[in-house]
């Protein structure tokens, strides 16, 4: 029996390396898994960035519309003859304070010279908004030298949608703008719009109406810049003259078709 002892001993050393082996074998397979989760969670992590990257663009473009500085507080806007006022004026009002509710929208309907003085010369208001008209305004020379210097120290001036305006600004002004039309859609300027209220509209705007009203772009003076344009017709545009500026939106604003669009531009005009 005391033989047999040394063959026992003999026969279990195998035994124990065969388990120590399955032991480290295992003991690797359980690294590995634990890399290949950690590599698959890295992964997905990634797909998930990836994803929410390609979705961020539309969404902070949203985002940075309706956080941008606070939109202007007043605005003075014509209602008088020139203007359709049984439609334009008070649907324009309320697309002017959709989304800007503290915005107050203050009407004025005669163009004597009192008047325009007293609406331009207030220290308030930095924004006059023109609707489209229906027919040239009866203005003295006297309330275009006015209006000319409003916009020179440093307000904005907004024109609204058809030729009676472009006529407007050109004799106002002293522009040589030519009339175009152009199918829509229109296209956001990239050029043009960093650094402005435009930049944040969709890169097209679809065409609301027949009732749109562009000019060629060439046509534009020193300062102007197109902000939305297609085929050499710009559709919204900015002048800069001396220290304000002259905007114009080539819309009329009579349908509520596409009518978000065209309340996100007429915004950017009035915040410029």
């Amino acid at each position: 029996s005391r033989a047999c002892c040394p063959r026992s001993a003999a026969m279990e050393r195998p035994s124990m390396r065969a388990v120590h082996t399955a032991s480290a074998a295992l003991a690797l397979c359980l690294v590995a898994l634990a890399g290949w989760h950690l590599q698959n969670r890295d992964t997905h992590f990634e797909l998930f960035s990836k994803s929410a990257a390609a979705a961020a663009p539309q969404q902070t473009t949203e985002l940075s519309w309706l956080q941008t500085s606070s939109f202007v507080d007043q605005i003075y806007m014509y209602a008088g003859l020139a203007v359709d006022n049984k439609h334009e004026t008070g649907f324009i009002a309320k697309e002017i304070r959709k989304h800007n509710y503290q915005t107050v929208v203050r009407l004025f309907t005669s163009l004597d010279d009192a008047t325009v003085r007293a609406v331009l010369w207030d220290q308030s208001v930095h924004c006059l908004v023109w609707p489209p008209l229906v027919r040239y305004p009866g203005i003295s020379e006297t309330a275009k030298t006015d209006l000319r210097a409003y916009a020179a120290a440093g307000n904005n001036v907004v024109f609204l949608g058809n030729y009676v305006a472009v006529q407007f600004m050109n004799d106002v002004f002293g522009f040589q703008l030519t009339d175009d039309y152009q199918n829509g859609p229109y296209y956001r300027n990239d050029r043009n719009v960093r650094n402005t209220p435009f930049q944040y509209l969709p890169s097209r705007i679809e065409q609301a109406s027949i009732e749109t009203y562009a000019v060629k772009t060439r046509s534009l003076p020193p300062g102007g810049k197109s902000m939305l344009d297609t085929l050499g017709a710009t559709i919204a545009f900015a002048v800069r003259y001396d220290m304000g500026t002259v905007c114009y939106v080539g819309y009329n604003y009579n349908t509520p078709f596409h009518a978000d669009q065209w309340t996100r531009v007429l915004h950017s005009a009035i915040d410029m």
